[in-house]
C-alpha cells in the first residue's frame, strides 16, 4: 500500500510496481527508500509549487482545493460569504473558511496589517476586537469545526433572509466570522484580515493504551485526538486518512497492518526531542487535497530531514537524524563473478557549496524569512567557484530548524560515494534504510545508508543472495548548527501619521477692504510634514445654531483660512477640522473650538464671479459628448463598456423618411448593464429634422448609475434635455441639465436651464448640498411681476434694479441718495450725516 514518490534527491519505484518486476526480472523481494534527501536532481528540475504552512493572501470564488491544516499555520482564508445587514447597512458579516477539517483553536488575529488583542468570549462566541484601529467595531468568532448548527448570527442578520439558511452548518469546516461595524470616521474600506490558528487535532498511537502507547487516544473517537506540529504524527494520519462523517477527502487510506509503529515511534520521538529549546523537527502544513500523495508526504519529510522506507511489509519515515551502524562488511562478504559498481564522485552539475532561502516567520506577520545561509568553505575551495541552491521550507516555523535541514542536505550532497554490490545470503536481512560499514581494501572504509535492498531468485552461484544499493552517510551530517544570531524582528512597522492639524489658532476678524467689510473668522496651523496628507477640511457653525453648519477644504502646502460663509458680526461659531489623505485612511474630526465673530456687519454684497462660471460650466459640461456617448453605449457593442459590465442588454427604436433634401428621423434607445459593484439604466430619444444644411433638434437623456467602491456606495440620477435649431449663422440652443446624487460623504441636487441666441446667453441655476441651497439667474435684465400691473415691482437692467412701492422693515446701508440729488444720508464706519441740497 505504497505510493510512488518524487525524491528531493532521487526518483524511486514504489512498491506497488514489485509485481513487475518479479515478472520480468526475476527478483523474489524489494525495498527501496520512496523519498529521499538526495538534492542532486534537485538542480535538475523544476519543482511544483509545494504544500505549505501559509497562505498570505484571501482565496476567493468556488474553485478552492479542500485543504487540512496542521500544526501552526498562518492562512488568509478562503471568503465564502460577505453580508451586510442593519440601518443603512452599517454592519458586515465576512465568513473565512480556514480548513475542511476541525481545527483546534484560534491563536492570533491581524487586521490591516497589524496583530490586535481580543477581548474574553461572549454568550455568543464572539470575541471584540480590543486593539488598532478596529478596536471597538469588530468582533471576531471561532467555528472549528465540530459544528452541528447554522450559526445563528449568520441565520439571524441574512440579508435577504434565508441567504445564510439554518442548513448552512459547514459540518467539519472551520471557518471564522469577522463582524464589522460602520463609523465613517474611523473606518475605510474592508478590513484585511489574516488568521494564526493551531490545525487539525490527529491520533497519536504513542497516546493509545491499546496499541502498545499511553493514554486515551483512539483513531475511532475523534473527541480523544489532539493537536500536535510532530512531522511523523501528521504523516501517519495522512496515510490513514482523514474523514469527516465517513467522507475520507485527504489522505492514502492504508491499512495500520502497512503502517509499523515501531518505526513510527522511533522516528516522532526524534522529531520531540529538545534541540536549543525548542523541538528538533515541527511541521505546519496545509496538506492539499488535490496534490498527488507524493507531494503532500515529500513536504512532510522536507521538515524533518526525513526519508520514506517502502518494503513488502509496509511503509514508514526514518527520520533525519544518525542512525546505529548494524553491520559491517568486507569484500569477503560479496559474492564473486557478481559485479560491483561503486562510483566515487557525483558529477559536477550535482554538486552545491551554499544553501539559501526563506523560511515563514510567525513574528513577522508570517511572511517569508531568510535564514542563515549554509556555506561550505572547504567544498568552494575544492569546486573552485560557488555553487548556489536556493531551498525554501515552507512547511518550517523556526529560523534554526531551517538551518539545520539546510546543513543536512548541503553536507549530504558532499557524501558523494555510491555503491552497487551482491551480499551473501547470511546478510540478506539488511533493508532499505540500515546504515553499514564496508570495509574494502580497494575502495576504503566508509558507512553507508541502504537505498535499496533486493532478493536474488535462486540461481547457481547460491541461493537468496541480497543486492544492495547504497549512498555514502556518516553521523557527522546530522550535527546540531550554531544556533543563528537571533534577530529581532523589525517588520515593516506601521507609520505614525498625522491624525490632526497642529496648533490651531482662531480668531474673528473683518474681512474686505475699503468700505467694503464683513465679518469673517480666520484660522492657522502649522505647516504639514506628513506627505499622505493632501488637505485639511473645515467645518464651522454657530453654537446655538449645530445643524447650519458650512465647509471649505484648502490643500495641504497652506496653513490659513479665512471662513466667511453664512458668518455674521459678533456670534460665537464652533470651528473643527480633518485632514484630507490620500491614500485615504481613518482620520477623525478635531474637537471643535470657539471663537466670537466681531461686531461687523456686511457694509456691501458682493457675489464671487466663481459661483455663476461654475453654475454655466455645468450646464455647458461635455452636454453634446454625454448625449453622444450615451447613444454610442445603448446602440453599439462598445468593448471597453461592455467589458467593464458583463451583463449588457439594449433595446432599440427608431424611424427616419427623407424626400427631395428633406428628412425627419426619431431614435430611441434603452440601455441596462450590471457588472462588478455597479449598475447602469439609461434611455435616450432623439429627434431631427433638417432641409439642406438647416437643422433643428430635440435630445432627452435620462442616466441612473450606481456604483460601489472599497465598501462605499454612491448613487447618480441625471435628466439631459437639449433643443437646439441652425439656419444658416444663426442659432439658439436650450440646455436643460438636472443632477442627484448621494454617497455616504452627503448629497447634492442640482438644476438649470441655460439659453443661448446668436450672441446672447441667459441661465437659471438651482442647487443644494446638505449646507446650503441657492438659486441663481444670470440675465441682461431680470423682471418680477404678477402680469396684470402696468408697472413690474422689481427690475434689474443695466447693473441697476429698479424696486416699486417696497415696504422694508429694518434697512442697513452706506449711503441712501434721493433721485433729485436733494438728500443725501451717509453711515460709514464710525461717522454718520444727513446732507440737504437746495434747489
Amino acid at each position: 500500500m505504497a505510493f510512488i514518490g518524487i525524491a528531493i534527491g532521487m526518483v524511486v519505484s514504489a512498491v506497488g510496481a514489485v509485481a513487475s518486476f518479479i515478472g520480468g526480472l526475476g527478483f523474489i523481494g524489494q525495498m527501496a527508500i520512496g523519498i529521499g534527501l538526495n538534492l542532486a536532481l534537485m538542480k535538475r528540475k523544476q519543482q511544483a509549487p509545494e504544500p505549505s504552512g501559509v497562505k498570505i493572501q484571501t482565496e476567493y470564488g468556488a474553485d478552492v482545493p479542500r485543504q487540512v491544516a496542521c500544526g501552526l499555520v498562518g492562512i488568509a482564508g478562503h471568503e465564502v460569504h460577505v453580508n451586510t445587514f442593519g440601518n443603512d447597512n452599517g454592519w458586515l458579516q465576512d465568513v473565512y473558511q480556514l480548513s475542511d477539517y476541525p481545527c483546534t483553536s484560534l491563536e492570533r488575529v491581524a487586521i490591516n496589517g497589524e496583530w490586535v488583542t481580543l477581548d474574553a468570549p461572549q454568550a455568543n462566541g464572539f470575541r471584540q476586537v480590543t486593539s488598532g484601529e478596529y478596536a471597538g467595531l469588530a468582533w471576531i468568532k471561532f467555528v472549528d469545526g465540530t459544528q452541528i448548527e447554522a450559526d445563528p448570527d449568520l441565520v439571524d442578520n441574512a440579508n435577504p433572509t434565508g441567504r445564510w439558511g439554518t442548513s448552512c452548518v459547514g459540518v467539519g469546516n472551520a471557518y471564522v466570522i469577522v463582524k464589522a461595524k460602520y463609523d465613517r470616521e474611523k473606518t475605510v474600506g474592508m478590513p484585511d484580515v489574516f488568521f494564526e490558528l493551531k490545525g487539525a487535532p490527529l491520533y497519536d498511537w504513542r497516546k493509545d493504551d491499546t496499541v502498545g502507547g499511553s493514554g486515551p487516544h483512539r483513531w475511532n473517537d475523534f473527541s480523544t485526538h489532539e493537536w500536535t506540529d510532530n512531522p511523523i504524527v501528521i504523516e501517519y494520519n495522512y496515510r490513514r486518512g482523514l474523514a469527516v462523517n465517513g467522507d475520507l477527502f485527504c489522505g492514502m487510506e492504508m491499512q495500520p497492518s502497512d503502517l509499523p509503529l515501531d518505526k513510527f515511534t522511533a522516528a516522532a520521538n526524534v522529531c520531540d526531542e529538545v534541540v536549543e529549546g525548542e523541538k528538533r523537527y515541527r511541521c505546519s502544513i496545509m496538506l492539499d487535497c488535490t496534490a498527488t500523495h507524493g507531494d503532500n508526504i515529500q513536504s512532510l519529510m522536507k521538515s524533518c530531514g526525513g526519508v520514506v522506507i517502502d518494503a513488502p511489509d509496509g511503509s514508514w519515515p526514518m527520520i533525519g537524524a544518525a542512525q546505529p551502524v548494524v553491520a559491517t562488511i568486507t569484500d569477503d562478504d560479496l559474492v564473486v563473478g557478481e559485479p560491483v559498481r561503486w562510483q566515487a564522485k557525483r558529477s559536477m552539475s550535482e554538486l552545491v557549496n551554499s544553501i539559501s532561502g526563506t523560511h515563514p516567520d510567525p513574528g513577522q506577520l508570517w511572511s517569508m524569512a531568510g535564514y542563515e545561509a549554509i556555506v561550505l568553505d572547504s567544498a568552494i575551495v575544492v569546486d573552485r567557484r560557488t555553487r548556489d541552491l536556493a531551498m525554501d521550507f515552507p512547511t518550517v516555523m523556526s529560523a534554526r530548524q531551517a538551518k539545520q535541514l539546510a546543513s543536512i542536505y548541503a553536507a549530504e550532497n558532499r557524501l558523494e560515494a555510491t555503491a552497487e554490490l551482491t551480499l551473501r545470503p547470511r546478510w540478506r536481512g539488511l533493508k532499505a534504510g540500515d546504515w553499514i560499514t564496508w570495509q574494502s581494501a580497494r575502495y576504503g572504509t566508509l558507512t553507508y545508508l541502504v537505498t535499496e535492498s533486493t532478493l536474488y531468485s535462486l540461481d547457481n552461484r547460491g541461493p537468496r543472495n541480497v543486492r544492495l544499493a547504497l549512498q555514502q552517510r556518516d553521523a557527522s551530517i546530522y550535527d546540531a548548527v550554531t544556533v543563528p544570531v537571533p534577530v529581532v524582528p523589525y517588520p515593516p512597522g506601521k507609520p505614525v501619521y498625522q491624525q490632526e492639524v497642529q496648533n490651531l489658532m482662531l480668531a474673528g476678524v473683518s474681512a474686505g477692504s475699503g468700505t467694503k467689510l464683513m465679518p469673517a473668522i480666520q484660522a492657522v496651523w502649522d505647516a504639514i510634514d506628513d506627505v499622505t496628507v493632501v488637505g485639511v477640511e473645515l467645518e464651522w457653525w454657530p453654537t446655538d445654531e449645530p445643524t447650519s453648519r458650512a465647509s471649505m477644504s484648502k490643500p495641504s502646502d497652506e496653513t490659513i483660512a479665512v471662513l466667511t460663509e453664512g458668518v455674521v458680526s459678533d456670534t460665537e461659531y464652533q470651528v473643527r477640522t480633518r485632514l484630507i489623505t490620500s491614500p485615504q485612511r481613518p482620520v477623525a474630526w478635531s474637537a471643535p473650538e470657539a471663537v466670537t465673530t466681531p461686531a461687523q456687519p456686511f457694509t456691501d454684497v458682493t457675489i464671487d464671479p466663481e459661483i455663476i462660471n461654475e453654475a454655466t460650466d455645468w450646464l455647458n459640461y461635455n452636454t453634446r459628448e454625454e448625449i453622444e456617448r450615451g447613444l454610442d453605449n445603448a446602440t453599439k457593442d462598445m468593448a471597453d463598456f461592455d467589458q467593464q459590465y458583463g451583463n449588457v442588454q439594449r433595446l432599440r427604436r427608431e424611424a427616419a423618411v427623407t424626400a427631395n433634401g428633406i428628412t425627419a428621423s426619431y431614435q430611441e434607445a434603452i440601455l441596462v448593464a450590471v457588472g462588478p459593484g455597479s449598475a447602469i439604466a439609461q434611455r435616450i430619444e432623439a429627434l431631427e429634422v433638417t432641409i439642406d444644411e438647416d437643422i433643428a433638434q430635440a435630445v432627452d437623456l435620462l442616466t441612473t448609475e450606481i456604483n460601489e467602491v472599497d465598501g462605499r456606495v454612491t448613487a447618480n440620477s441625471s435628466a439631459i434635455t437639449a433643443l437646439s435649431a441652425q439656419v444658416g449663422d444663426i442659432a439658439a440652443s436650450v440646455s436643460i441639465v438636472a443632477e442627484a446624487e448621494a454617497s455616504p460623504g452627503g448629497g447634492i441636487a442640482r438644476y438649470g436651464v441655460y439659453l443661448t441666441a446668436e450672441n446672447t446667453d441667459a441661465a437659471f441655476y438651482i442647487d443644494a448640498d446638505g449646507n446650503l441651497s441657492r438659486v441663481i439667474f444670470k440675465a441682461d435684465e431680470f423682471i418680477l411681476t404678477n402680469g396684470s400691473e402696468e408697472s413690474a415691482p422689481f427690475i434689474y437692467r443695466g447693473s441697476i434694479a429698479y424696486m416699486e412701492g417696497a415696504r422694508i422693515g429694518t434697512v442697513y446701508f452706506d449711503q441712501l441718495s434721493s433721485n433729485n440729488g436733494k438728500l443725501l444720508l451717509k453711515g460709514i464706519n464710525n461717522s454718520a450725516s444727513i446732507e440737504v441740497f437746495n434747489p
